[in-house]
């Protein structure tokens, strides 16, 4: 696990050094700004009230404020804030339907993300060449999440003593605080000298199985997840064209 924790980190560090290093050594200067925008995500989870699979049923919407930095055109870093809802019932899961728990959870998360784009992403004014520019990219990072789940049972009460075997929401009503590992991949298009519109798909595994309230009333082995998918939009505040020209 520790080998693990240090790759990722010195791999990314090792990338981004060879790329500065080379750029030095041709004589190019790395333009480097800034672009900050906002995302509209459909949102899901997977844990004790979706056992094995993503209900399409629980799907609800998050919203998203972000900052990114390009420091070469290979490497972003991003800071965001996004708000998440999220949502499970067992009776959109057949083999649970008769425990009869549901819940929602409100989750403010706050995550730094590094981004690498698989192709380098061009300088050249779209407008001047009349070319939509694309690049796929993939990112990861770490966060903290705020969250209060509330789990209710709505079954017949004489079934209840047989699915609560802890009180629900177990751990109580008080908020939680969680670190997160976002990890993910997406989809950049410079569509003018000043906007980017991207898609992008994103999983967190939460080191927690209180995300959905419910842990010894269910499976306390198999920790949730949550995740989005949607679309960005943002707006460069001292793009390459500017820098160029």
């Amino acid at each position: 696990m520790y080998t693990r924790r240090i790759l990722l980190p010195s791999t990314l560090a090792l990338l981004l050094l060879s790329e500065v290093l080379v750029a030095q050594v041709q004589g190019r200067r790395i333009p480097r700004f800034w672009e900050g925008g906002v995302g509209l995500h459909l949102s899901n989870y997977s844990g004790d009230l979706a056992p094995d699979h993503i209900s399409v049923a629980n799907t609800r919407w998050s919203s998203s404020l972000y900052a990114r930095y390009h420091w070469t055109p290979t490497f972003q870093m991003r800071g965001n804030i996004q708000y998440i809802r999220l949502s499970g019932d067992d009776r959109h899961y057949s083999p649970n339907a008769r425990r009869s728990f549901r819940f929602t959870n409100n989750i403010l998360e706050f995550s730094g993300l590094v981004e690498i784009s698989i192709i380098n992403i061009s300088y050249d004014p779209p407008k001047k060449t009349r070319t939509y520019y694309f690049t796929p990219y993939v990112f990861v990072g770490a966060g903290v999440a705020l969250h209060n789940p509330k789990v209710t049972y709505y079954g017949p009460a004489a079934d209840r003593p047989l699915f609560e075997r802890e009180p629900i929401p177990e751990g109580g009503q008080a908020r939680q605080t969680n670190t997160v590992f976002p990890f993910g991949l997406g989809l950049r298009l410079i569509a003018s000298d000043f906007v980017a519109v991207s898609a992008e798909a994103c999983a967190r595994p939460a080191p927690t199985d209180l995300l959905d309230g419910v842990s010894l009333n269910g499976n306390p082995k198999r920790k949730d997840w949550y995740y989005t998918a949607g679309l960005t939009v943002s707006y460069f505040f001292n793009g390459p064209w500017r820098l160029k020209n």
